[in-house]
């Protein structure tokens, strides 16, 4: 075997984040035991653990990649540096990494000359199908060597199938196709994947998959990066219009096959088919096939990435909500973000003020008075407003309600951010499903001390139309009432009538909203992999307020009930539980939901159009100092296509050392690799 040499060759170098990033996980596996000169090094077995991806640190993977240690060890001390790391990191990020790495394993050389012919015979054994490669050579050049892996990558698949196909039908199981699988391609008996793997079968009944689609599945899964360039071009077929949204756009087989020439006819159906769940699927989302190339990016990803790439993550958050400012920018800043808030919060208050009046009024009618109903339901209410009381009669009580949105809407968000950050985990920066609600519940309890007073100011403006309708006639005709009057008439005290009802109403609107619009941000429209459009923060807010606005409508309509004045002939209600009791006894169980399609219809708009215009405004008129920069976002995306690459030629690398060495790949060698102890249907 050549002995080693100096490193001479010229790698492109590695982008100065990612040498940030790869030092952190040098920083994380190294300690000093492992020099003899008490410097931070990084042992062999440490090594392993870093690159290992994180589907076979627990099996016999890890050996299998500590192989790798000699190359990363240029200068055969035993232990690494952080520059012997680093430069493995360079290495495994060239276009030919999965050809070059197991060349300089087993060479023991840095560059890439040749490897003497007799010590690679020895290592894959006296096999007449490898002869062919190595009869009369003293030395095996680089690109024999290549070619020589990929001929025995491919001979190994044909013999394992052949092995597993005992009766000569030309096809093998599910269970059979996912054992060989997974030795060649990156495949985790949990993986969507694995669970759709019956789909692919020639027939219905049997669900065998024939050799043909065997090997396309094979080659498809064996490249991810493939599967990622390919529907990158397809993206860049469609109109610009459909490009918006992209992850819902559905994409025909046709229209795939004619944007890119990157995978064959085969492999397209097989793709379509494992992304739409369906065999022979004639079209799919672009967001499904990528779901494929996440599947894979899960398997191989290494221990140290993944933990690092969390910490980094918690660190953007972190940095992003504790920006480093004096104390006057800090004052002005929030300021800043009150003011916005409260404008953003007015906006989307009077957008649907008028449905929110209509809400009100239905829910205050009572069945158990005397003389006839006034309205037939929210339409015939909405008529009657504007005949009688003008298109103005609509917004009768908005004052009140803009003047309470901006302490409201500040709490509120404060709050919830505020309990978030201390819920969340800070190493791996997840929060748990319950601390999402008790940070919700916890801000919507907060509100109250400044949304009852507001409320209650505003149902009797809202309702005083109603009476002074009633009273035109009459010979004492009630006076027009202004904000002011009403809350002299009530007092301090009285401002707070019914907060019991309005805590039961706002602690779970809230938990249930930041918790929707929180993972519907992250699983629906993807936050953090790419900057979410304005169209995606309008639905994941409108979408969120739906079922919180709908299920604390019953509490809703306990508040209404005990903060209007009741008319003569009226029920009067001493309390939260006497006011649930005489509704359910006088009108029944559905009373409690009177409004309740008004309310979703008020809420949704609201709360979407309120996060809608909060970030036009910060990016329209952004504070002195702060952008709003969504280059980090994008820098993880490519973070994470690259890192995609590395590990899918590092899995490859150490696939090409397994074919070498492991007796049971031999040239020729017809034993099929064990099955894993779950299988596909398993899985599911």
């Amino acid at each position: 075997m050549t002995t080693r040499a100096t490193q001479n060759q010229q790698y492109q170098p590695l982008p100065a984040s990612e040498v940030a990033r790869y030092s952190e996980i040098f920083d994380a596996y190294a300690d000093t035991e492992a020099s003899s000169q008490g410097a931070r090094c990084m042992s062999p077995v440490a090594f392993a653990q870093a690159i290992t991806p994180s589907a076979e640190a627990s099996g016999n993977g890890s050996s299998l990649y500590a192989a790798f240690f000699a190359v990363a060890d240029r200068e055969a001390r035993g232990v690494l540096t952080k520059g012997d790391f680093i430069y493995f990191q360079t290495l495994l990020s060239q276009h030919d990494a999965a050809s070059s790495l197991p060349f300089h394993a087993v060479s023991r050389s840095t560059d890439k000359g040749t490897v003497e012919a007799s010590a690679l015979a020895r290592l894959i054994g006296n096999d007449s199908a490898a002869s062919n490669y190595l009869r009369g050579k003293s030395h095996v050049s680089y690109a024999e060597f290549a070619q020589l892996i990929e001929s025995a990558r491919a001979d190994r698949i044909r013999s394992a199938f052949a092995s597993a196909d005992a009766d000569d039908s030309g096809s093998i199981s599910p269970e059979q196709a996912y054992a060989i699988a997974r030795e060649f391609a990156p495949l985790e008996s949990s993986s969507i994947v694995a669970s759709r793997l019956s789909l692919l079968g020639q027939s219905p009944s049997t669900h065998a998959i024939g050799y043909p689609t065997f090997l396309a599945l094979v080659s498809l899964l064996s490249d991810p990066v493939r599967i990622r360039r390919a529907v990158d071009e397809a993206m860049h077929s469609l109109p610009p219009k459909q490009k918006a949204d992209a992850s819902v756009t559905q994409v025909t087989r046709p229209d795939f096959a004619g944007a890119t020439s990157l995978l064959t006819p085969l492999e397209i159906d097989v793709l379509f088919t494992l992304a739409a769940g369906q065999a022979n699927a004639e079209s799919a989302t672009l967001s499904s096939i990528n779901d494929i190339t996440h599947s894979c990016y899960r398997s191989l990803v290494s221990a140290g990435s993944e933990k690092q790439q969390l910490k980094s993550e918690s660190s953007d958050v972190d940095h992003q909500k504790k920006p480093s400012r004096t104390i006057l920018q800090e004052t002005l800043f929030q300021a800043y973000n009150f003011a916005v808030g409260a404008v953003a919060g007015g906006i989307g208050a009077a957008v649907v003020y008028p449905i929110d009046l209509v809400k009100t009024r239905m829910q205050n009618q009572r069945v158990a008075v005397v003389g006839e109903m006034m309205y037939k339901n929210s339409i015939d209410c909405f008529r009657k407003v504007v005949r009688n009381e003008g298109a103005l009669g609509l917004y009768r009580g908005l004052g009140p309600q803009l003047v309470g949105v901006a302490p409201e809407k500040a709490i509120k968000l404060t709050v919830n951010d505020f309990v978030r950050a201390r819920l969340t985990d800070k190493d791996t920066g997840k929060i748990a499903f319950v601390s999402e609600l008790v940070a919700g519940a916890t801000a919507g309890a907060s509100q109250v001390v400044f949304t009852n007073p507001l409320e209650i100011v505003k149902i009797r403006l809202q309702i005083q139309g109603e009476m002074l309708k009633e009273t035109a006639g009459a010979a004492a005709p009630i006076a027009r009432r202004g904000a002011v009057t009403i809350i002299k008439e009530l007092g301090l005290l009285g401002l707070y009538k019914g907060a019991s009802a309005c805590l039961l109403r706002d602690v779970p609107f809230s938990a249930i909203y930041f918790s929707c619009y929180s993972h519907l941000k992250k699983d629906v429209f993807r936050e953090g992999e790419r900057q979410l459009g304005i169209v995606d923060l309008l639905l994941a807010g409108a979408i969120a307020g739906m079922p919180a606005a709908y299920l604390t409508t019953p509490a809703d309509v306990i508040k209404t009930r005990l903060q209007v004045v009741a008319k003569k002939g009226e029920t009067v209600y001493n309390g939260l539980f006497d006011a649930a009791r005489k509704i359910y006894k006088e009108e029944g169980f559905k009373a409690f939901f009177k409004g309740g399609p008004a309310r979703i219809v008020r809420s949704s708009p609201q709360f979407g159009t309120t996060l809608m215009c909060y970030e036009l405004i910060h990016r329209m008129i952004p504070f002195p100092g702060e952008e709003h920069d969504t280059k980090p976002s994008v820098d993880r995306v490519a973070q994470r296509a690259r890192e995609l690459s590395s590990q899918t030629a590092l899995f490859q690398a150490a696939n090409a050392l397994r074919l070498l060495h492991d007796s049971n790949y031999k040239f020729g060698s017809p034993v099929l690799p064990a099955k894993s102890s779950v299988s596909p249907a398993q899985a599911v």
